[in-house]
């Protein structure tokens, strides 16, 4: 495809067609990534009922459905089983991102999610069942860095909010979709139709664009112009042209100066490019994880039973609300800072959690009360907490250390979540939901306090401005919307210069 294919007079609108084009592939993942979640919280309920033989219609004849009484240990392994393998997960994508591309890396590992959802399928024992969800999840863990390292790298920076806040919304839909299907289908059928939303992924990642960040620092330079022109059109060359002659000062300065892998380790794991923005994405994703956010997606069924008897529609309910606050999280990227939906969304949720615990230790208000402030609590979760950690992973790492910084981010965020997840079963028994749900949200609490005094705006700022903001020697906060020359980003030594490179 040359050059000379792309017209000048693109606009602006068909440069974002584009776009979303190019990670639309990564968005349906992510809804497989939701259905993944969700999966456990239809299939439980539904194993549960074929133990204890209650077993109604299309389900009392499938005598390869009967696995035995489950446990609450073998209960929490269903439900963390998709979890544990996302931290490895986690880092193969990042490595993969660096080494194959990121178009690559995707189109091989959908194959993978199929084969996944495939054996939870045909699963004929428990053990079989834990298996097909460890590959599931292994899937999950490798999509999860590569996707806001690919809208970061794609995308316009007007857009780039809304397309990572979109990552949101699709897992929201995959969850809902998980627990439709699972309300009125057999967890076989639920499976097999899972397993075909991987084969349209791979599909349509075959039309993306190969990241053109990626392509320039692999020294593709003409496979990296082409792709930018594709995506964001000529009239941005003069950024291109800028961020081609940093790199190829990188790469002289390489050649001037080589240093060994351990010394750039060492460097790495010192620079505040690094490790102030893992500090800041690893405590949203502790707080996000330990304020009970996902708690719902994979127990849903077993938490509301106690308090309601219509437990499927209002899980459907809750699913249907966190799907239109989604929606209009996108919209919010687009007017509001970061830093207030931040804090709405992180006071507002440890507030929530400790109503929930005094109306249920004092029986306040019960069932309503119950549901109208779980309700209340997925609204604010989705209007900040489940959406912006993510966004940061695509913002706040530096190009160098985007690969490696989001893989290690997202593997402590799944980490955390295995915690939660495998332990609320046996909290649910020790503590009660009440006990429970103050112990989410004093964390909470806690944590949001933390971050109020670390956590830097994004919002309208290039990813090199982010990286000045980082950088206190160079920044103050009068000058926070102002485009900061580059040079006072690489105002060091020479030997220096790869400590200071802001590629976008």
């Amino acid at each position: 495809m040359k050059m000379n294919d792309y017209d000048i007079s693109d606009t602006k609108f068909r440069l974002y067609l584009r776009q979303l084009l190019t990670i639309s592939g990564q968005l349906i993942g992510i809804c497989v990534t939701g259905m993944s979640f969700g999966y456990s919280a239809i299939l439980l309920p539904q194993l549960k009922t074929i133990s204890t033989n209650n077993i109604k219609s299309l389900f009392e004849s499938v005598d390869a459905d009967h696995f035995g009484v489950l446990s609450i240990d073998q209960e929490s392994w269903i439900a963390a089983s998709t979890l544990l393998p996302i931290v490895p997960g986690c880092c193969t994508g990042g490595f993969m991102a660096e080494k194959l591309g990121r178009k690559t890396s995707v189109m091989l590992i959908f194959p993978v999610y199929l084969i996944g959802w495939l054996i939870i399928g045909f699963a004929n024992s428990i053990e079989v069942l834990i298996a097909g969800s460890f590959l599931s999840g292994y899937c999950v863990g490798v999509l999860a860095p590569i996707y806001s390292i690919y809208v970061s790298e794609t995308s316009d920076p007007l857009l780039r909010g809304i397309l990572l806040g979109a990552g949101n919304l699709t897992l929201s839909i995959g969850i809902l979709a998980c627990h439709a299907m699972g309300t009125w289908l057999h967890w076989r059928t639920t499976a097999y139709i899972c397993g075909v939303l991987p084969v349209i992924c791979w599909i349509v990642s075959v039309y993306s664009q190969e990241s053109p960040l990626w392509l320039l620092r692999k020294g593709k330079f003409e496979e990296a112009k082409r792709s930018w022109i594709y995506l964001r059109g000529k009239e941005s060359l003069e950024e291109f042209s800028l961020l081609e002659t940093i790199r190829l000062a990188e790469i002289s300065g390489k050649k001037i100066k080589k240093r060994s892998l351990l010394q750039s380790q060492k460097k790495m794991w010192t620079s505040r490019y690094f490790l102030k923005p893992l500090s800041i994405i690893c405590l949203y994703f502790f707080i996000m994880q330990f304020s009970g956010s996902n708690v719902m997606t994979f127990y849903c069924i077993g938490m509301l039973v106690s308090v309601s008897h219509s437990t499927y529609a209002v899980m459907l309910i809750i699913d249907t609300i966190r799907l239109i606050f989604a929606i209009l999280m996108c919209v919010l990227l687009k007017t509001c800072r970061r830093r207030t939906v931040t804090f709405i969304s992180c006071y507002g949720c440890a507030i929530i959690m400790l109503s929930l615990s005094v109306c249920l230790t004092f029986d306040i208000g019960k069932p309503w009360s119950f549901v109208i402030l779980i309700v209340t609590y997925i609204i604010l979760v989705s209007l900040g907490l489940t959406t912006l950690p993510w966004m940061l992973c695509g913002e706040l790492f530096s190009r160098k250390y985007c690969e490696f910084g989001s893989g290690l981010a997202s593997s402590f965020n799944y980490m955390c979540m295995f915690i939660v997840i495998k332990t609320m079963p046996l909290m649910m028994e020790f503590m009660q939901l009440e006990g429970t749900f103050a112990v989410y949200g004093i964390t909470t609490l806690i944590g949001s306090s933390v971050l109020y005094f670390i956590l830097p705006e994004t919002k309208n700022k290039t990813l090199q401005e982010i990286q000045i903001c980082l950088d206190k020697k160079c920044y103050t906060p009068k000058a926070q919307n102002v485009d900061v020359p580059f040079e006072c980003v690489f105002s060091k030594k020479n030997d220096e210069l790869d400590e200071k490179m802001l590629v976008e």
